[in-house]
């Protein structure tokens, strides 16, 4: 998050914020700001344009790991999915 912060020239705040309201399935975004600086920072991050690539990038890096059973399911159909050896 610090690059693509860096990159436009705002705080990761604003990144994590213009991120979560380029999300399709978020349809508001609830800020904690303790005083008028972070509100009002808070607030710009709706005039932050995040590229495809920054977007892509920022989904990456928060994925959250596979959980049970949904990592098992892809591991058992593995073999499935290879062609088979030839003898």
């Amino acid at each position: 998050m610090r690059l693509i912060a860096d990159r436009h020239q705002v705080s990761m705040a604003q990144i994590a914020l213009a991120w979560l309201l380029a999300r399709p399935a978020v349809s508001s975004v609830i800020i904690g700001a303790k005083s008028a600086e972070q509100l009002h920072d808070n607030i710009a991050s709706t005039r932050v344009q995040l590229s495809a690539a920054e977007l892509g990038a920022l989904d990456e890096v928060s994925q959250l790991p596979a959980v049970y059973p949904g990592w098992m399911l892809g591991r058992q159909g593995q073999h499935r999915s290879k062609p088979p050896v030839k003898e």
